[in-house]
């Protein structure tokens, strides 16, 4: 073969060469040419892929039922009133502790042994015979049955501020922050009034935070031991029958509070005990579902999550209607016990699950959309077939 021969044969598979690439270029360009054209109904295909994938299966139907048997249960076996002690029972408790912890350490101030021992003055309800000589028959409203939603010592948020500030101060701050009086030998005294700022007569709260910050900067000691105290009457109340209110809403509404308290044993211990164990429920079904697992079947373990929650969503959302529906229908035809329970606990953890379970099954479609739009847009040309 001579040299022209050659160079003629490298012509031609040059020429070849380039028809192959044209070629291929051509059906690619025709092929992203369908995809653009067809782009709604590939999006709509992937879409029913992505639903068909995280359909729930007949093994997740067991799990929710299960899921649903296990809220239902706890909702009837844990009501809100179950297990609650009477108050005196609360401060007996409390005293018992107190006083071996205090009987062997002799060397503690007295001022920090009356902090501990004595009743927190915000528990006072009594008005004393000088109130009586000062306002005549005027009521503080506070009384056994009233005091737990009415006075900011209770509140289980504001109380760490106010209720300390009150022990340090031997005062009472009611739920409309104005009213603070001076509490003396557990009787309500009168207005708080302080001797160390003007105005005092005239606005008893801040003379009453002012009092309270001086105490606390003298002695840091006493603050603490008040923090204590505070501490400790909350553990008291906490499971007793009154109990104590959910945050912030004796301020906002007290007649509200006063209806969750008194008809529905709706309170701080009731909502976290009942959200509590429905999380638990939710953590126990997640975590022998993703047991069931299988990387061969399933897209990928986070799509098969996304039945996971479906589970939980769902089985949350059955049993908190049913109580709901439960609640009401007894309510109306009479009973008036329904409402203690009313699974509020439950409900909160139903909407935060349906909340988040939403969001996350977005984020996950999205990816699985991109994921899956990008195998097409990079496939293997056949797209031109599948769709023409």
């Amino acid at each position: 073969m001579n040299r022209f021969d050659k160079l003629r044969e490298q012509h031609q598979n040059a020429v070849e060469e380039f028809k192959v690439n044209t070629s291929a270029i051509a059906n690619e360009a025709g092929r992203v040419a369908v995809i653009s054209r067809d782009s709604e109904q590939i999006i709509n295909d992937i879409d029913k892929q992505f639903e068909k994938v995280t359909k729930l299966t007949k093994t997740d139907i067991v799990f929710l039922f299960i899921a649903v048997g296990l809220q239902c249960c706890r909702q009837y076996l844990l009501p809100n009133d179950f297990n609650r002690i009477t108050d005196k029972e609360g401060d007996k408790k409390v005293k018992s502790v107190l006083e071996k912890t205090i009987k062997g350490d002799k060397k503690k101030k007295k001022e920090i042994i009356e902090i501990l021992t004595q009743s927190v003055p915000y528990d006072a309800t009594k008005r004393s015979d000088g109130f009586k000589e000062l306002f005549g028959d005027l009521s503080t409203g506070l009384s056994g049955a009233t005091h737990r939603y009415r006075t900011l010592g209770h509140d289980p948020v504001l109380g760490w501020f106010f209720g300390t500030a009150n022990i340090l101060t031997d005062s009472l701050t009611k739920y409309n922050f104005i009213e603070t009086y001076s509490i003396v030998n557990m009787k309500i005294d009168g207005p708080y009034i302080s001797d160390t700022i003007p105005g005092g007569q005239i606005i008893p709260t801040v003379s009453m935070i002012s009092d309270f910050f001086t105490i606390a900067e003298e002695d840091t000691k006493l603050l603490f031991t008040a923090i204590a105290r505070q501490a400790i009457h909350f553990g008291s109340d906490y499971f007793t029958k009154q109990g104590l209110p959910i945050p912030f809403i004796p301020t906002t509404s007290n007649d509200f509070s006063k209806f969750l308290t008194t008809r529905c044993n709706i309170d701080t211990r009731a909502v976290l005990r009942s959200a509590a164990t429905a999380i638990l429920i939710n953590k126990i079904i997640e975590y022998i579902h993703s047991l069931f697992y299988n990387a061969d079947k399933d897209y990928s373990y986070d799509v098969y999550k996304i039945r996971t929650n479906k589970i939980i969503s769902y089985s949350n959302l059955i049993a908190s209607t049913s109580n709901v529906l439960y609640v009401a229908i007894s309510a109306s035809l009479g009973n008036e016990e329904a409402f203690k329970k009313l699974d509020v606990g439950g409900i909160i953890v139903t909407i935060h699950r349906l909340i988040t379970d939403m969001k996350f099954r977005n984020e996950i479609k999205k990816e699985f959309l991109e994921k899956e739009f990008y195998k097409k847009v990079m496939g293997d040309g056949n797209l031109m077939e599948e769709y023409k």
